[in-house]
Order: structure tokens, then sequence, then C-alpha cells
């Protein structure tokens, strides 16, 4: 028998290694849907992806790289998706506990893989139900294929996600809301695979997706029962013991002929134990660094909030060593290098009795997002700017714990049990300091003043509007609203499309934009859709009451308020803005 008629046996029957499962998407002629591609299509985005249908043996292969976008700093995404936002029809799903795929990679290192599905909703790429997956050597692989079998039960997914990194703003664990319902399950109407937030390359090779209903089986939840120490205050973030393990990464004086250098073990005593060289850079004559680190950037840790200290159990043969630093990331796309991060000395710990090992504790306090990356040390500390300092919000979502040996010449030794969030006093945490260049409006066209910059920004808050945070707060001058804002606010039911319409600066209200003029309303219209947010070229611009920032790309209003970014595309340039900005009452 051949590949694709076992294959297509194995779907007809619904059986085999996989139990009971139903087709949703698959390349045999039975589930077939159009597909779709998104690279990175605003902002100098530079991901790229392809992909071929194997028609003999029936399965899809796509091979991509996200790369960092410049303007970011951080990666960015590629998409694949049926191509039919809203009138394509997928069986019933409702009933089943679990999304599977059927798949294959040359690439099981990259962690940016996401699975998707949208139902119900007018705004399926940006509102659909998202979860990660991983392929690795513990995933379950079908005898009769040889293709992986990655299960992803529907409580992981949310469709409460950053339009940044793709991961959950609000997990469904946390709130029923965001979770997807048997009325959904029952009406899919997009099927996607994500490689997003993750800078590399990737491959997938892909039988299809299929919907699994696995009644003995419940996803197992992860403790996070600490270690037996003296100290029953500690909140186990990451152990070595089986109960909060996370892969490892080691980064060695990567570049510029750096010849530091490092290695690792985990022992049998659950501990690691990491030894190392920290060597002068012979091109800065300066001293180096080594990491070892959490692997994924966007990987998830207990809820830490309200703590003041992050402690560590450690032991050293070099507790003289002056280089060693702690990390963690929250809120960032950019983890590596805007993390907070803060100096420990093994010769300031405590001995715990009942380990033996030593406990240090650093205070949150002490900790900034803004050092050097030559030295490691704070450019800015959080004494001095509240601006650096970590949040409640960036304690409670950390996404990468980290330790160094960094700017300090000199062989180094760790032996590390873990890593805690502790609560030692009653001091608060400080709050950030937020810097405008202007003020919106209170009563912003298109119901945008209702909008908040904790649902639509890493790192926002509920205190800020969305409007205040992109188009004022120079917190965010490097991001945009969510792509299709517009559509959840109805944007082109709410013009006139027999007219040319008027957009007005949402601070100072003066007019930016005149809409459709030279073109149709139609092809504003569509123009918008193709891209994400409102797109204006030509004459619509009213140029002069337009600047541009010093990069040539960045829109301003001559108030100041920052409006978008030109982007080139066939077509030409066109003004690419942020509804939030230009929906402005005229003054």
């Amino acid at each position: 028998m051949h590949f694709h008629q076992s294959l297509f046996l194995l779907v007809a029957t619904a059986s085999s290694a996989l139990g009971e499962f139903s087709p949703l998407w698959t390349f045999d002629g039975t589930n077939e849907h159009k597909v779709k591609l998104v690279n990175d299509p605003v902002m100098g985005g530079q991901s790229s992806s392809d992909y071929t249908v194997n028609d003999e043996q029936v399965r899809l292969e796509w091979d991509g790289e996200v790369k960092i976008v410049p303007s970011l700093s951080a990666p960015g995404f590629c998409n694949l998706e049926t191509s039919k936002m809203f009138l394509d029809k997928f069986p019933d799903a409702s009933g089943s506990t679990h999304l599977t795929l059927l798949v294959k990679t040359d690439t099981p290192d990259y962690q940016g893989f996401k699975v998707s599905f949208a139902a119900d909703t007018i705004n399926p790429q940006f509102k659909c139900y998202k979860a990660d997956f991983v392929i690795d050597e513990n995933t379950p692989v079908d005898e009769e294929t040889g293709y992986s079998i990655v299960r992803i039960p529907y409580n992981e997914f949310s469709n409460n996600w950053s339009s940044y990194t793709g991961e959950p703003i609000v997990k469904c664990s946390d709130d029923a809301s965001v979770c997807p319902t048997e009325k959904s399950k029952k009406k899919i109407q997009q099927l996607g695979l994500w490689a997003e937030g993750a800078a590399g390359v990737f491959n997938l090779d892909l039988l299809g997706f299929y919907f699994e209903t696995i009644e003995e089986s419940e996803p197992a939840v992860a403790s996070n029962a600490n270690v037996n120490v003296a100290d029953s205050d500690l909140l186990a973030l990451w152990t070595f013991d089986g109960d909060n393990d996370h892969d490892i990464k080691l980064t060695n004086d990567p570049v510029m002929g750096g010849q530091s250098n490092s290695n690792y073990t985990v022992t049998d005593d659950n501990f690691v134990e990491w030894n190392g060289d920290c060597k002068i850079v012979p091109s800065l004559s300066a001293p180096g660094f080594c990491n070892l680190e959490s692997k994924k950037n966007f990987d998830k840790f207990p809820d830490a909030s309200g703590a003041t200290h992050l402690s560590m159990l450690l032991k050293s043969s070099t507790p003289d060593y002056k280089g060693f630093k702690v990390s963690f990331a929250a809120n960032t796309l950019n983890p590596q290098f805007k993390s907070f991060k803060a100096d420990f000395f093994l010769n300031d710990g405590v001995l715990d009795e009942d380990t033996g090992f030593t406990k240090v504790s650093v205070p949150f306090e002490e900790f900034s997002n803004n050092w050097s990356s030559y030295t490691g040390e704070p450019i800015v500390k959080c004494s001095d700017d509240a601006s650096v300092c970590p949040t409640e919000k960036d304690k409670q979502k950390i996404q990468q714990l980290g330790l160094w040996a960094e700017g300090v010449e000199g062989e180094f030794n760790l032996e590390i049990l873990g890593i805690y969030a502790e609560t030692v006093t009653s001091t608060d945490a400080a709050e950030v300091v937020k810097e405008s260049i202007c003020t919106v409006q209170k009563d912003l066209l298109f119901k945008i003043t209702e909008s908040s910059a904790d649902v639509g920004l890493p790192n926002g808050t509920a205190d800020e509007s969305l409007a205040q945070a992109v188009c004022c707060d120079t917190q965010f001058t490097n991001y945009p609203e969510p792509r299709n804002f517009y559509v959840d606010h109805q944007l082109f039911l709410r013009l006139d499309k027999d007219g040319v319409n008027t957009f007005y600066d949402s601070a100072c209200g003066i007019p930016v934009m005149k809409a459709p003029i030279g073109r149709t309303f139609e092809e504003f219209k569509e123009d918008t859709s193709e891209h994400g947010w409102p797109s204006f070229r030509g004459e619509e611009i009213i140029e002069e009451n337009i600047t541009v920032g010093d990069d040539g790309l960045t829109i301003f209003s001559k108030c100041g308020t920052k409006l978008g970014t030109y982007e080139t595309d066939d077509s030409g340039t066109r003004a690419c803005l942020d509804l939030v900005c230009i929906s402005g009452q005229e003054e």
C-alpha cells in the first residue's frame, strides 16, 4: 500500500494509534482548504516563509525564517492559515477535548510554534484562539505514518493574546471568558499555524489538523511545590527536581571574538552545577560574559506579584567572584537585552541549614532593564528612575530567568538548587513613571476612549488608555495599536461611504487625513483591510499638518502626536496610521 493510500484509510476510518479522532484540515482531497501566507507585513518586518503541498504524499511543507523587525528590535512572525476568514466550513468539533496535529519538523529546537483557530468573530486574525506547541523527544509518534502527534488541550488556548509576541495576555486557566466554548468548537471558521516571537529558521511538515476526545486523560498541572527549605515563604520559580523544570540554554560570548566559555550538568541531587571562565574579549580589551538561562524566550513561570525579592539557593567554590548577575524577562519582545538584571554576591547570602545551600536574596528594586550590553551594569538604576524598575505586572508575567558571569574576568562556579520569589518586607514595588509628549482628547470618536493599554501593548497598564500610550507615551514609541483594531471599532460602518471623510489628530484636533481622494471608498477599505491599519495615499495626506521623524518613517502631526509610519508596497508609499491617533474631534 502506498503512503498516501494508507493515510487516506487512516483518516477515513478515524482510528489507529491516534485513537478516536476526526479531521479538520487535511490535504488528501477530503478536507482541503485554500492556504494563505502572512509574513511580517508591516513596520519593516523581514520574516519570510513559503509552502508546498505534496499531492502524492498528501502533506504540506512549510519553511521559513522569523527575523528581527528592525523598528522593534524584536522577532516578527510568519503565519500559514486557511484563506477564508468568515465563510469557510469545518466539521463540528464540539464535545472534543484536544486540537491535534500530525506533524514533523527539522527544527525541533525552534521555540515559536503556535496553532490557532477562529470561531464566532469578525476579526479572526487577532481574536482567534491561540496556543503554543513544541515537538521534542517526548512527543508521541504515530507508528503508521511516522508523524508526531501533537495534542493541545482546549484549555490551553486563549483569545486574549499579545499581537507582538503571540503569548497570552490572559490565560484560560485564569479567566474562563478567554477560553474556547462548545459553541466555538462547533463553528470553527479558520485554522492557522504560526512561527512567532522567536527568531530563527523553522520547518513544519504537516499531514493535518484533527480533533480528539480523550476522556481518561486530563492535562497535568505543573506543581509549584517548593524545596524543603527553612523559609516556607519561598515560591519556586525554577528548580530541577521535576516540579518546576525548564530547558536550559547557554550563551558564551557569541560575537566580536569573545573567548569566554562555560558548561553545566544537572546532577542526580536535583541541582545544576555551572562552571566557566569569563575571559577578555580581544577586540574590546574588556571581559566578556557567560549566560545560563531558561531556553524559551516566552516561557511560563508562577505568578510572583506581591513578592519583594528574587531569591536563589546557591553554593560556589568561587564566592569572591564579583561578576555574578541574575535576570528575569517579562512583558518584552526582546528578553535578552530588555530583561531586568541585578548583581548578587555569594558573601551576602545566609546559610539555609536544611539544604546546606546559601540563600541570596535580591530586592526587586535593585533590578533595572536599562543596562549596558558590554558590562551588564545598569545605565539607569531603579533608584534613579522608576521607569526602569519591575512592576507588579512584570513579576506576574515572568517569561525567562537567567544567571550571568559578566564584566569581570576570572573562573567561576555555581551550584544552583533553584530560583524563587520571596516576600521579605511590605515594601511596595516602584511605580513606572510615564513620560508623555501630548494628551489625547477625553471623548475620541469610534469609541476609542474605552480601550486601555493593558490589552493592546506589552507592559501596558489599565490606568492608561491605548490612545494615550500609542500616540503620546514615549515608552511605546515603537509600538502601534493591534493589527485590525479598526475592525473591532467598525470604522468603515461609521464613515460616510459617499463622501470624503476627514480624520483629526487625537490630541490637538487638527485635520491630518482625508479619504477617499482619487479612489473609491471600497478601494480605501480594501487597502486598509490588506494591511491591517487605516492606510492613506497621495492627496489623502494633509502634508502641511504632518512631520516625519529622524528615521524617515515615523509620522507625527505638527502638534507632536505620533500617528503611524510610512510603508512601501507594490502600489507605492502609504501612510499606515493608528486609528487611536486619528480619532480626534475637530478643534
